[in-house]
């Protein structure tokens, strides 16, 4: 099914290549949002490979139906999420994950230590109920802004799995900010690397987003309530929530995560 990505102007023409990424339940207010959306949906999973050339701005343009300035900025928003860059002045390619120093001694890490999924659940436990506990104590009126204009926004893309992914890390790391703890923000930050392409193995329904965002709203609920003790039990019980659904999915629970870190799709945009 073909769906429209719409310009400033109003005019929208079909783009079968960029629907294969997205349902009509997609709504953003500015089409280079909409663009970079897709985009990022295809880099995320896998689709547009580390390396790989994107299409020109007058490809892209052409294939979604809107300007080469619309291009332009979801190009640009992209480079700056760290996703993209420029091989060329006019030549944009995948940015390659292991050109990071950072990623590469984490992968290195984890590779020597066989961290497996079952560390990383262990990991979760110890950590994302103390920090919650401690944001529910510390959160301030702008935190909680934050935490439900995070809920809004993971409300909007639940059937966009891969930017949904993203939307429940960043969810996971104000929370780690807001419990004001740098020993502790300092211990969660990393699991994000591991995190994300393990979403991205297994959280490929609507049902699965949508069961993760209610326990988020719960959570959300406990910090303004100001429960630490509920919202350290929702938060548990949302972790090994997560163990269930991966086991649910078949997957091996002393998979390496280090495993995780190919793509797991290979088609073109």
């Amino acid at each position: 099914m073909a769906t429209r990505v719409r310009d400033r102007d109003g005019v929208s023409q079909q783009s079968a290549n960029v629907a294969r990424v997205v349902t009509p339940r997609l709504k953003v207010t500015r089409a280079y949002e909409q663009l970079a959306d897709l985009l990022r949906e295809r880099i995320m999973s896998g689709d547009l490979r580390e390396g790989e050339r994107l299409p020109s701005e007058t490809e892209l343009a052409g294939q979604a139906g809107v300007s080469r300035s619309t291009v332009r900025e979801a190009f640009r928003t992209l480079q700056e999420a760290g996703l993209i860059e420029r091989a060329t002045p006019r030549v944009m390619v995948v940015r390659r994950r292991t050109d990071d120093p950072a990623y590469r001694e984490l992968m290195h890490a984890l590779r020597r230590q066989d961290v497996t999924f079952h560390h990383l659940h262990e990991a979760l436990l110890v950590l994302e109920p103390e920090l919650v506990r401690f944001a529910t104590e510390r959160a301030d009126a702008h935190d909680l802004r934050v935490l439900r204009e995070s809920l809004e926004a993971q409300d909007r893309h639940l059937d966009h799995f891969s930017e949904w992914s993203r939307l429940d890390e960043e969810f996971h790391l104000a929370i780690a900010e807001i419990s004001a703890n740098p020993a502790l923000i300092i211990a969660r930050a990393p699991i994000t690397q591991l995190l994300l392409p393990t979403l991205h193995r297994f959280m490929r329904s609507r049902s699965m987003t949508e069961h993760a965002t209610n326990y988020h709203h719960r959570i959300v609920a406990e910090i303004e309530h100001r429960d630490p003790d509920t919202a350290a039990a929702v938060m548990r019980r949302h972790v090994n929530d997560f163990r269930t659904a991966w086991e649910k999915a078949g997957l091996d629970f002393h998979l390496e995560i280090a495993d995780l870190g190919e793509p797991v799709a290979k088609s073109r945009l």
